[in-house]
Formats: structure tokens, sequence, C-alpha cells
């Protein structure tokens, strides 16, 4: 897993890339808490574009974070789902909480 992060002011991006797993799911965490809790980010983004896998330990994770978010009046987008992504999200009933956005790309062609 590979884990980028854009910050701008109070706004970041963590760009993922690779398996989100229960190998990677704890790195994901430790950023995405960080930026919420040490850096006082008010807007994240998480983008799943070069995501290729993600498991439930992956999906617990992103509740944790939406958690956290919540509790610092912070926002939480996802963006850049990808089917497998999106299902597992919308299987286990959490759809209705997360905010899910359109990569970038796909808003500059539609």
């Amino acid at each position: 897993m590979s884990i980028h992060v854009e910050r701008t002011g109070l706004n970041a991006v963590i760009e993922l890339s690779g398996r989100l797993d229960m190998n990677s799911s704890a790195d994901v965490r430790k950023v995405a808490l960080t930026l919420l809790t040490r850096r006082n980010c008010k807007n994240l983004c998480i983008d799943f574009t070069g995501v290729t896998y993600i498991d439930t330990s992956g999906l617990a994770i992103l509740v944790e974070i939406l958690t956290a978010a919540r509790q610092r009046r912070a926002e939480l987008t996802l963006s850049g789902l990808n089917q497998r992504v999106r299902y597992l999200i919308d299987v286990n009933g959490l759809t209705g909480f997360f905010k899910i956005q359109a990569p970038v790309m796909e808003k500059l062609i539609a």
C-alpha cells in the first residue's frame, strides 16, 4: 500500500494505491487520525482511485476515521471508489454515512 498526502490549509487528501487490507489498514488509520487530531484537518478526502482491493479491516478503519472526523467536527469524503470498495460499503449499509464523490477526472468528463 502506498499512501500519499496532499495538504492545503485545513484540507487534506490521502491518496491510496494498492491493497487496503489487514496488513496496511493500520498505516492508513495512523495517517488519517494524525491529520484529524494533530494537524487540525477539517476537510479530509480519501482517494481510492489506485486501490485494487479492500477487505473488512479496511472498511472498519474507514468507520473509525469517520467517527474521529465527526467528533472533531471535520468532514470526511471518499472519492474514486472502485466497484469492490463501493460494494463493500453498500452491502454493509454504510452508504448513507459517508460522503462519496466521483474522482476529479470523472467530474471533468461528465
